[in-house]
């Protein structure tokens, strides 16, 4: 029904935007990595839509890419996922690392997630089981760039790092040494990540 909004940027929080078009100011439920990406409060952003109708709501969700916008609708089709389960996913993880995640049916990586049990991340996953075309599908296919810092996040995750702190290592490290290898990038997330926890 919705594409996407383009609008002047009214209001921020980790849990929803209000964008401006045309005079009307539209409420829009986000994720936390959504949130993060976004420009300052008067500036132009444009967001991708999903509607989610039920009984009791009607309610809008916004994303950055149009390919997080198409996995959150991917995800609250399956049977006993919804919005907040759908956006607590895409929210706490990259969305290229929960795609390999999901394609690895990598239970224990899924259950680092807030809000995500043991149940319903290997309800998640046999409900994927069937559909993994379109998970393989072009548009969510891993660089190899991607791959290594999947499995770069993984490892840390393994060691006991938050989901949240890993993932910010590796994005720093990344930006600082883009050509490392995957031994090197975990070194580096490392050293970061053993400087902000003492």
């Amino acid at each position: 029904m919705y594409e996407f909004i383009r609008g002047t940027l009214k209001a921020s929080s980790p849990t929803y935007v209000v964008v401006e078009a045309h005079g009307i100011g539209y409420r829009l439920h986000t994720s936390i990595s959504a949130w993060t990406k976004l420009p300052a409060i008067g500036f132009e952003v444009t967001l991708f839509l999903s509607f989610y109708v039920r009984e009791d709501a009607h309610r809008l969700y916004g994303f950055v890419t149009k390919e997080e916008r198409d996995l959150f609708e991917r995800l609250t089709a399956l049977s006993g996922i919804g919005p907040k389960t759908a956006l607590s996913l895409l929210g706490h993880m990259e969305i290229e690392i929960l795609v390999q995640a999901i394609q690895q049916e990598n239970v224990s990586l899924l259950c680092k997630i807030p809000g995500i049990g043991k149940k319903t991340a290997e309800r998640l996953l046999i409900e994927l089981k069937g559909d993994k075309s379109f998970l393989e599908s072009s548009h969510f296919a891993l660089s190899d760039e991607m791959r290594s810092h999947a499995d770069a996040l993984n490892a840390l995750i393994h060691l006991g790092y938050p989901a949240s702190a890993a993932q910010k290592a590796l994005i720093t490290t990344a930006k600082e040494r883009p050509e490392s290898s995957l031994s090197a990038l975990i070194t580096s997330a490392l050293g970061l990540l053993t400087r902000t926890t003492h």
